[in-house]
């Protein structure tokens, strides 16, 4: 009984030691974390707003007459002139309530 006894206790002690093991990392990783925000020189952070067409060919033929007959044949073309058009649209309606804004397009 009491080999069991022991080995519960050294069990116990196990499970302790690690949970302050954790609660000290924690504890350094949130001291972290405020320093940072605490600190004038860093930047916060940007907030990014991405928008994907899923459907830009279906977007120029019913735009444009002839993307329809063009974008079987030169989809990447087609791509280009939707994203430049739709960059476009979307800079004039932001200005237009006002919303100061930079828009690019990314190839990934």
């Amino acid at each position: 009984m009491a080999i069991v006894t022991t080995i519960g206790l050294l069990v116990l002690i196990g499970v302790g030691g690690w949970s302050l093991y954790r609660v000290r990392e924690q504890r350094r990783r949130i001291e972290h974390a405020l320093a940072r925000v605490a600190d004038p020189d860093v930047p916060p952070p940007e907030m990014l707003m991405t928008v994907r067409v899923l459907n830009p060919i279906e977007v120029a033929r019913r735009e444009s007459t002839s993307a329809r007959l063009v974008g079987d044949y030169m989809p990447e073309t087609v791509r280009r002139i939707v994203f430049r058009q739709l960059t476009t649209e979307l800079d004039e309606a932001l200005s237009e309530r006002g919303i100061e804004s930079e828009i690019s397009v990314e190839y990934r």
